[in-house]
């Protein structure tokens, strides 16, 4: 199982098993792309390994199975809804089940990714099971942030933050993938070390448009151009709840990217625009800058509550452009 990059979480997962103090409870957390649920798999690889080294061998019977996602005792937790979530009755037979003892293994491992949506209800119902789980019993959530949990979860588990490649990982990792020098240089130039924003970058056209929609209208706020903006944000791309809402979200990034720079110009921008970023520093305070990623905060709740998007990017450009 090939891991680019995130040797802190490789180190410190190597380091637990070494001293024999393995958690059976991990938040892995950070942005999208950067490998969260390759490294849950990796470490519940690691955990039924029958070597037993802390490192997946890959060579026995129950890393072939990790590996091919066929593994009855690494379990991923069902989602659904509108918001594809873990709800209550869910985690309530993940709790249940719990209790069950492995199928042919020494251990169980529930894995619960793209966590960011769980109910509240449902994290508290996982309180008592995160807390005092069976022996032979380990979680690993996945998530964007460590704030998307209750203080009470997060005080169970241990966290693990992911991080981006270096720029010749990066290069290395998609080279292998199939694309050419041109199109790596492309997609890195929006999403940096992030392997797998990369890919996704080269493979989705819808992506590709938003991103250059994010840059469109970052350009707009750097100028102060309320009806370039209006025209950006009344795209018919943006008519898609999805997709507006990675619009909020990656115009969000250069806002935050723009705050960073201003604080230290050293700081390492997360955004598809580090240039425009760069600009938007120049232009605006910090305290304008707070107020739109207020604007844009609220706006993706709204998104996310099916808030008419045609109406909600209208209001939200005035909001941003007198912000």
């Amino acid at each position: 199982m090939k891991i680019y990059g995130n040797q802190f979480a490789l180190s410190t997962f190597e380091s637990m098993f070494k001293s024999g103090r393995l958690p059976h409870s991990f938040l892995i957390y950070g942005e999208k792309g950067l490998g969260k649920k390759i490294l849950a798999k990796y470490l519940a690889a690691a955990i039924l390994c029958e070597k037993g080294t802390g490192i997946p061998c890959g060579e026995c019977r129950s890393c072939r199975n990790a590996e091919k996602n066929v593994h009855p005792d690494i379990i991923y937790p069902e989602q659904s809804g509108k918001l594809n979530t873990y709800t209550v009755e869910t985690c309530r037979h993940v709790c249940a089940d719990a209790f069950i003892a492995p199928n042919n293994g020494s251990a169980k491992v529930y894995i619960f990714t793209d966590a960011d949506n769980i109910q509240l209800p449902a994290q508290n119902s996982l309180l008592k099971i995160v807390e005092e789980p069976p022996d032979f019993v380990y979680f690993i959530f996945t998530a964007s942030s460590k704030d998307v949990f209750l203080p009470t979860i997060i005080s169970r588990v241990t966290p693990v933050g992911v991080s981006v490649c270096s720029h010749d990982e990066c290069i290395r990792a998609l080279g292998l993938k199939g694309y050419d020098s041109s199109q790596i240089t492309e997609a890195m130039e929006s999403f940096g070390g992030n392997i797998g924003m990369c890919e996704e970058y080269l493979e989705n056209d819808s992506l590709r448009v938003i991103t250059s929609l994010t840059k469109r209208a970052a350009d707009s706020i750097i100028v102060r151009d309320e009806y370039s903006l209006l025209t950006v944000m009344s795209s018919p791309e943006l008519k898609d709840r999805q997709m507006s809402g990675v619009f909020l979200e990656m115009l969000d990034r250069i806002v935050r990217d723009s705050v960073a720079i201003k604080l230290n110009e050293n700081a390492v921008p997360i955004s598809c625009y580090p240039r425009g970023a760069e600009k938007l520093a120049d232009r605006i305070s910090v305290r304008s800058a707070e107020k739109i990623h207020d604007c844009l905060n609220s706006a993706a709740a709204d998104v996310r509550a099916n808030v008419n998007s045609i109406l909600l990017m209208s209001a939200l450009c005035g909001e941003i452009i007198n912000s």
